[in-house]
């Protein structure tokens, strides 16, 4: 019989396209790697590789080994994950993945009321802006505005609508005046996104509207766009909710760069009765409803299975936008 972890090395080997390239990934020696895949060839019955004089290359039996030692790791990080998401709800570890904005902006103060109610929950905020898997268990809250893929086993609420707007600092807009047509941008200094930060549509609007026009600054992370707006340094786009907080930025009358999606806050079905998890979700929902008046919404915010075919919604196995 064979041995799973004996699987591992041969999956690494595979991969790495060496014995040695996959004890450096594995952390091992490179003889611990060729004697677990010969424990496991003894125990197949069978070569699973061809030793060449460029290396080695997969036999037949390793060309029908290796989709199933795929799905087996697959199932095993499976199960490695749904057992840290319950030893998570376990202790009152609650993992919250969001966008960085609102976890700057939104979340503190959520997180501190929601924190009185429930001083015993370790709150988690992850604003990597990878792919966040709730199916797996990789975190118990996701707070995004985006595109919702389906899925049945994933609870949503909807929390408001996030709405950008083109935003320039007063003493900005003392020196350079109020661009009342989109052809004046070319006159202001403007700031665009960068890397995946350009990706996001109203900045993709911004760049359509410069045309050839060169922007005074690119900046590829949100927090930087806005320290550049807030600081008179150029004009830019902004989430509505979060500009109009501050009194010393004007939305401009160019609609070119408005934008609006929904807010959505999204949980596993498994979640639905675990306590500290059911507290976020309804302390959340009070809290955005008071913030309605920036984050307008005609839309009650029943929890609902995220099998939508809507077009806008926060990843649950995507990036943040």
């Amino acid at each position: 019989m064979y041995d799973w972890n004996d699987l591992k090395y041969f999956l690494a080997a595979v991969r790495h396209g060496s014995t040695a390239a996959a004890a450096r990934n594995l952390g091992v020696s490179q003889t611990t790697v060729s004697r677990r895949i010969d424990v496991l060839e003894h125990a197949l019955g069978g070569r699973l590789f061809e030793r060449m004089p460029e290396g080695f290359r997969v036999t037949p039996l390793g060309s029908e080994v290796l989709p199933v030692a795929e799905q087996m790791e697959a199932l095993a990080d499976a199960l490695g994950s749904r057992a840290q998401a319950h030893a998570r709800s376990s202790r009152k570890h609650l993992r919250i993945s969001t966008t960085s904005l609102l976890a700057v902006h939104l979340l503190p103060e959520l997180a501190a009321r929601y924190r009185t109610a429930h001083p015993e929950v370790t709150l988690e905020i992850d604003t990597r802006g990878a792919a966040t898997d709730l199916v797996h268990g990789e975190a118990d809250i996701a707070i995004r505005v985006g595109t919702l893929p389906p899925s049945p086993e994933v609870l949503r609420v909807r929390l408001g609508t996030s709405q950008w707007g083109l935003y320039a600092s007063r003493d900005l807009i003392g020196i350079c005046g109020v661009p009342t047509e989109a052809s004046a941008l070319a006159d202001m200094p403007v700031v665009e996104g960068a890397g995946e930060v350009a990706s996001i549509v109203p900045l993709k609007r911004l760049r359509a509207l410069l045309g050839s026009s060169p922007p005074a600054y690119r900046c590829d992370s949100l927090e930087g766009l806005l320290a550049i707006i807030r600081k008179g340094l150029a004009v830019g786009p902004l989430p509505v909710w979060l500009a109009s907080r501050d009194d010393h930025l004007v939305r401009l009358p160019l609609v070119e760069c408005d934008t609006a999606a929904p807010i959505w806050m999204l949980s596993h079905a498994r979640n639905r009765h675990v306590s500290h998890i059911d507290g976020f979700r309804k302390a959340a929902t009070r809290y955005f409803k008071e913030m309605r008046h920036h984050l307008p919404d005609d839309q009650s915010p029943p929890l609902q299975a995220a099998s939508s075919s809507e077009g806008f919604g926060p990843a649950a196995t995507g990036k943040a936008s």
